[in-house]
């Protein structure tokens, strides 16, 4: 049984930079390109391994952020140090065995449009464990403070609790994302970067468990309202992003290393996890016949025609799936994307 996580911790990174005030601290501009911190399918295979040598050292900041953002689950009787060491433990493992994805910019600008009106589902990941990471991260709310946070990645895998088996989901952010960290000093940063030398931030986590919709809480006991919220946001988030994963909207292609050297990095250690990554796109614009005496249009963008979510029956599975309906792509590959702030009402 995986010990679960206790609640109610401020985060290293907070610890740190509690001398800010939250409010003075998010009047930082987040520079436009710290949303694209990683840019390529190969940066996941490094920074998973990365995470896995960090969480596979027991120590007292592993333990922290292993308790970070999550109170005792019912009927849980273990100590703080089992519940951190099982936390620890089952991250390292979870990181291991994790079907990797990349997610690029335009897929991850859709995924940051849809997810707020996507029906609620119950969890149905692609696979039992994985680590998806966004090539442009996505806007959600803090639930600490209120305030904007940006994801760069998300770590799913299955847990067994008091409460059941679950789908425990854990949150990473890239530093310079993230508004505890631009709150530092220059001297903080230092003393910082000694103890958490990661390039994403786990920023916390939370368990959806298994059999149940997005907006259902009362396995889990009664939550605070904030709190909710940002845990229902995390999974529309992330349901979202599974759900898109079977459309025909979406190009999925396996990335493994042509490069020598990158080869020779990973095969030279005893513990490296092959790199492979799955990289989910936007499938490219789908050809349209133009009418007989219509003349070319000079398109200055593409968008996505007909994008609305129906919880879809499929009939050999025996349940509903979100599922969007009649979505592509229109407009030149060479044109920026343009996604609707809005989208159509829920068809069932």
């Amino acid at each position: 049984m995986a010990p679960r996580r206790g609640g109610g911790n401020m985060s290293p990174a907070m610890r740190l930079a509690v001398t800010h005030k939250v409010d003075e601290v998010q009047k930082i501009e987040i520079q436009e390109s710290s949303l694209y911190s990683v840019s390529r399918p190969v940066d996941v295979a490094y920074i998973r391994q990365e995470i896995v040598d960090w969480w596979s050292k027991p120590g007292e900041w592993q333990y922290r952020y292993a308790l970070q953002g999550r109170r005792a689950l019912p009927n849980n009787r273990n100590s703080e140090f089992q519940e951190a060491e099982g936390a620890r433990w089952w991250t390292e493992q979870t990181f291991r065995q994790a079907e990797l994805y990349w997610v690029n910019p335009d897929m991850s600008e859709l995924i940051a449009k849809m997810y707020p009106t996507i029906p609620d589902c119950v969890a149905q990941p692609p696979c039992e464990s994985g680590f998806v990471v966004f090539g442009k991260a996505i806007p959600g709310t803090d639930a600490a403070n209120g305030g904007p946070i940006f994801t760069t990645g998300f770590m799913w895998g299955r847990a067994t609790t008091t409460m059941g088996p679950c789908y425990s989901l854990e949150t990473y952010a890239h530093k310079d994302v993230l508004y505890p960290w631009l709150g530092m000093d220059p001297k903080e940063q230092d003393m910082f970067r000694e103890v958490m030398p990661l390039k994403l931030h786990p920023t916390g986590g939370s368990e959806w468990p298994t059999g149940t919709m997005i907006s259902d809480f009362s396995l889990l006991g009664e939550e605070e309202p904030d709190r909710e919220a940002s845990m229902m946001e995390d999974r529309r988030l992330l349901a979202t992003f599974w759900a898109l994963c079977s459309q025909r909207i979406t190009l999925e292609e396996r990335w493994e290393p042509t490069d020598r050297h990158v080869r020779r990095q990973f095969a030279r250690r005893k513990d490296a996890i092959p790199p492979a990554v799955r990289v989910i796109r936007l499938r490219e614009p789908t050809a349209r016949t133009r009418r007989d005496g219509e003349g070319e249009v000079e398109w200055s963008h593409r968008w996505i025609v007909g994008e609305h979510w129906r919880n879809q029956w499929y009939a050999s599975e025996q349940k509903h799936r979100p599922k969007l309906i009649h979505a592509y792509q229109k407009g030149p590959s060479d044109k920026p994307l343009l996604v609707r702030e809005t989208v159509k009402a829920l068809v069932r």
